[in-house]
């Protein structure tokens, strides 16, 4: 009864056709920021709130009704790189089935096996402890079961650019054509139904922590990690020697990802 106001909110938010035909088909959809570890542990359900309406608030912006009832109810491909007779794939949907852990979802499949995701929501400043107006706050990063091969072999191939980071860089492309200016990310203990089983939790501090802080994150007092966009870059005066030539091609492929979200996003004629 104390949350009506918020659920009120909530469905006029929804009240677009395609939001409309989701809540048809799900109808927990509307009501799912009132769940307990909703995107992050630790939040309260006004911040809960906040990020589910800002984030369907916002979508429509950039995405076409075409297109935003695409991702909505199927996980649509927005790059392919075809490389040494392979092919990788990132594609953006809906985040399902863990969609506590995030509301859209960017997967990475190596020939058709999806390998690793990162959910994301887009979430207002406040919530994050940013002083942005909204930040792409990632809420999920895992790399799927038996697909450590995959991995490795995309890893290989693509300039020794893991998975993550591929998604990443094609994040950041998503939040420039929204003029999203920054990036958040969660802790480990934030991870929602993390538990503080030893070898689990230095796995997931490795996934989370680590890499978030290696993409040049700062942990916040809120203990969300808070990063520019454009992702902030070492000077390659400070490159080792012999390095620097690999280092200019890892980072123009990362821009390169980052560019072609951005105009599947703007330029429908680039859409696969």
């Amino acid at each position: 009864m104390c949350n009506i106001p918020l659920q009120v909110k909530a469905l006029r938010i929804l009240s677009r056709p395609e939001y409309l035909r989701l809540v048809r088909i799900t109808p927990r959809f509307a009501a799912k920021f009132l769940a307990s570890d909703y995107i992050a542990r630790g939040l309260t359900i006004e911040q809960q709130a906040a990020c589910f309406l800002h984030h369907y608030r916002r979508l429509p912006d950039v995405l076409s009704p075409e297109l935003l009832c695409g991702v909505l109810f199927d996980d649509v491909i927005v790059d392919e790189i075809d490389a040494d007779e392979h092919c990788f794939t990132v594609k953006l949907g809906l985040s399902r089935p863990w969609d506590n852990e995030g509301e859209m979802s960017l997967n990475f499949e190596v020939d058709g096996q999806l390998v690793f995701i990162l959910s994301f929501t887009i979430v207002p400043g406040w919530v994050v402890q940013s002083e942005l107006d909204e930040v792409v706050l990632i809420s999920r990063l895992q790399g799927v079961k038996g697909r450590f091969a995959e991995i490795q072999l995309a890893t290989r191939t693509l300039h020794d650019i893991a998975p993550p980071a591929v998604l990443v860089a094609a994040l950041c492309g998503l939040a420039d054509a929204y003029g999203i200016r920054g990036m958040a990310g969660i802790s480990a203990p934030m991870k929602p139904e993390f538990y503080f089983d030893e070898v689990e939790a230095g796995h997931i501090q490795q996934a989370y922590d680590k890499f978030l802080a290696e993409l040049g994150g700062i942990r916040a007092p809120s203990g969300f990690y808070l990063a520019p966009i454009p992702l902030p870059e070492k000077p390659m005066s400070l490159i080792k020697k012999g390095h620097k030539t690999r280092t200019r091609e890892k980072r123009a492929f990362k821009r390169d990802v980052a560019a072609r979200m951005f105009r599947w996003l703007r330029e429908p004629t680039q859409r696969i």
